[in-house]
């Protein structure tokens, strides 16, 4: 039995991703006795204790400590970083401070590796095991928001990369800097948890690409919308609505860049591709 970041690739090996801790759905009421059950709320009160032996799930804060469980993507080593915490904050304090979970989540253990004591060492320490095009691409797909499928990816990602995209979508893949879940109309979708996504971003903004990625990724998805505004009015409404819901984030991203001073026509044909849309979904 072998735990490592990726597979090894020798013969008769049988893969079991370890997948983060169960997590409650923020877009549901839990009441506190359901939430308790959650591995992820129990690891958090756990290390709280550790630290606050008085600590308690209440009805006070037990919604707290679920959105920060969620927002730290179930991750075991994010979340005892976090709960470390509970000797100077209280959960709410802390959701509150947890907009950027990088600057957040250190000083852990000094008996531990460097690389477990920090959520930042610990993505440092996978980062620098990448080579420089697998660096590159790993920057580029921050330009996304809630996933991204191969054609996207093709599409805003490959000018000037060394290597192919799938390539470099099967390195990150294999070395737990991505994940693939299937999207609304059966095509993989990409996406990565937040606290790597956020990691990716400051990468991307160091690499003097970020202005031209985000053109390209809002021009992407200005052709996707005007397409589907057709599209929509067709036999393919079922097909066209779902591909949009999945895209709401990125659409809602490319919008964002455009309307914030990147090209506002841009974000005006954006708009009313997407007009239909809105109505039809309610939105």
């Amino acid at each position: 039995l072998v735990t490592s970041r990726q597979a090894l690739h020798v013969y008769g090996e049988q893969e079991y991703p370890v997948p983060p801790l169960t997590l409650p759905d923020r877009r549901r009421y839990e009441p506190l006795h359901a939430l308790s059950e959650y591995e992820a709320v129990e690891l958090f009160a756990q290390r709280a204790r550790a630290v606050r032996p008085d600590f308690t799930l209440t009805e006070e804060n037990a919604a707290a400590v679920a959105e920060i469980c969620v927002r730290l993507d179930g991750l075991p080593l994010a979340i005892e970083l976090a709960a470390a915490r509970s000797i100077v904050m209280s959960p709410d304090m802390m959701r509150r401070r947890l907009e950027s979970c990088l600057g957040v989540l250190v000083a852990g253990p000094r008996d531990l590796p460097a690389r477990q004591r920090t959520l930042r060492g610990t993505i440092d320490w996978s980062h620098d095991l990448l080579d420089p095009a697998e660096k590159t691409l790993f920057a580029r797909l921050a330009c996304f928001q809630g996933g991204r499928t191969v054609e996207a990816i093709e599409a805003i990602c490959s000018h000037g990369l060394s290597i192919g995209v799938l390539v470099g979508l099967e390195s990150l893949l294999n070395k737990s800097l991505l994940r693939r879940t299937d999207g609304s109309v059966g095509e993989p979708r990409f996406v990565m948890l937040e606290m790597i996504h956020e990691y990716a971003r400051e990468r991307l903004e160091g690499s003097g690409e970020a202005e031209d990625l985000q053109r390209r990724h809002a021009e992407h998805f200005l052709a996707l919308a005007e397409r589907a505004a057709q599209e929509l009015r067709g036999s393919r409404y079922v097909h066209w609505s779902a591909l949009l819901r999945d895209e709401h984030n990125n659409m809602r991203t490319a919008l964002a860049w455009a309307l914030g001073g990147g090209d506002p026509e841009l974000g005006l044909r954006l708009a009313g591709a997407l007009r239909d849309f809105w109505f039809f979904e309610g939105r």
